[in-house]
């Protein structure tokens, strides 16, 4: 048994791995993998007939450029043409999974990403959200969230407003950074005019629920840059600003990992937190997504779901990744950064899946629990509703040793990351890793993995 000492130390040394990102590698869990065409549709026909509540998210691999921080799925220039080859795909795996997920099945987030989902351009994403009310059971309850990028809010105006009037009412758009040299070296390209013309348009096409990405954690990015970029996007005045600590593994700039010091990220969350909250943006100490709107998470409901709930979301398009009640997948594209495959596979009327696993609870669990950091707390009655278990006994040793030093605490039913907590967050997340991940933190070869 692995000593909690040694495992926290061990997540805080690798704290570029030990993250919301699960599992650690691409094939940390293909012992679980369900292989042939046949067999992957019968298990997910018996999946898909226990689901009651779905999220919903649609995949757009299309890219101006790809930057080199991306760890997504983007396809390479040969392919970048290819938008109704792909469009024509993504009408065809609707089409499979309209077969298996119950008419029943409730509908409760729905999200447009990517890639860059705006570069698909607005009739092609018509024909997809058509495709998706009439197959599935999507409600006005709910708020359908959308991707863009400065470039095109500016030069694709009238595609925005198309967008706006289908019916998606909330946006997201990538600042990632207003430091000129740092966003030269990830090849990105953006300023600070580009971008108050990109809110400007984002206004004025009817969007009232605006969210902008930021991105902290780089090699090059000192304190004082990512302060200039959080106080700049709060001149912006979006409704929700989101912090994303940069996550190196399957990037181009991985081996920039080993230069970056747990220190130095957390300063640079303590300053961008300390302007948010100054500025009227409220979210515990911890969370990643900001509000200024009272009583709203600042996520999309697709998010929020999968985050506080770990309710199933079923990911279509190339690439994009599901987690079942009882699996996780990832469609064909994922590895390649490529369409063609995910394609054929579909025309074939196959589902067009790279790699699925049926998981065992605890690693369900590890799975859920690890995104719940984005929040930095835990629903406990939301984990007894998802696990039929609850929390405090499945976890009792890991509780109490992080309760001990201070990292953690239960409070008004959630077990919330203290401030000291999310300082050492890496070594507080891998606690509630499977009994095999543990142990595949505790022995892998970082070097290997980020080369």
């Amino acid at each position: 048994m692995i000593d909690l000492n040694d495992l926290y130390d061990r997540g805080m040394e690798l704290h570029y791995i030990a993250n919301t990102a699960y599992p650690l590698t691409p094939t940390s869990v293909r012992e679980y993998a369900i292989k042939g065409s046949e067999e992957i549709h019968g298990f997910l026909e018996k999946e898909y007939d226990k689901v009651k509540e779905l999220a919903l998210y649609f995949h757009v691999p299309f890219c101006k450029s790809r930057c080199k921080f991306c760890e997504y799925v983007v396809v390479a220039p040969n392919e970048a043409e290819m938008k109704d080859e792909y469009l024509k795909a993504a009408l065809k795996e609707i089409e499979l999974y309209s077969r298996i997920v119950r008419d029943d099945t409730k509908i409760v987030g729905f999200d447009i990403g990517g890639g860059t989902p705006t570069e698909l351009g607005a009739a092609r994403i018509e024909k997809i959200t058509n495709k998706l009310l009439n197959t599935f059971n999507i409600t006005n309850d709910i708020t359908w969230s959308i991707e863009t990028t400065p470039y095109n809010a500016v030069h694709k105006f009238d595609e925005l407003k198309d967008i706006r009037q289908l019916g998606f009412r909330r946006l997201s758009m990538g600042v990632q950074t207003v430091n000129q040299e740092l966003l030269k070296k990830m090849e990105r390209e953006g300023d600070t005019l580009l971008y108050r013309k990109a809110v400007d348009a984002i206004r004025k096409a009817g969007f009232n629920r605006f969210n902008v990405d930021l991105m902290y954690g780089f090699k090059e990015q000192s304190i004082e840059d990512f302060k200039s970029t959080v106080e700049y996007t709060v001149s912006l005045a979006p409704e929700y600003i989101t912090l994303y600590e940069m996550r190196y593994k399957l990037t181009q700039i991985a081996t920039d990992a080993f230069s970056v010091t747990r220190n130095k990220v957390n300063q640079q969350y303590r300053v961008a937190y300390e302007i948010l909250t100054q500025n009227g943006y409220k979210g515990n100490y911890g969370k990643n997504t900001f509000s200024r709107i009272e009583n709203d998470h600042g996520t999309s409901d697709y998010l929020t779901n999968r985050v506080i709930k770990a309710t199933p979301y079923l990911g279509l398009g190339a690439g994009a990744q599901s987690l079942g009640l009882n699996y996780l997948a990832y469609n064909q594209g994922a590895a390649t950064k490529s369409i063609i495959k995910y394609m054929n596979e579909v025309e074939k009327g196959i589902f067009p899946i790279q790699d699925i696993y049926q998981l065992p609870e605890e690693e369900m669990m590890a799975k859920a629990l690890s995104v719940m950091f984005y929040f930095g707390f835990v629903d406990l009655k939301a984990f007894k509703q998802r696990f039929n278990k609850e929390f405090t006994d499945v976890f009792g040793k890991e509780i109490d040793y992080l309760k001990l030093w201070n990292l953690a605490e239960i409070d008004n039913n959630q077990f919330m990351v203290t401030r000291n907590g999310v300082a050492h967050l890496s070594g507080v997340i891998p606690m509630f890793y499977s009994d095999r991940s543990k142990n595949e933190l505790m022995t892998m070869n970082i070097e290997k993995i980020l080369k």
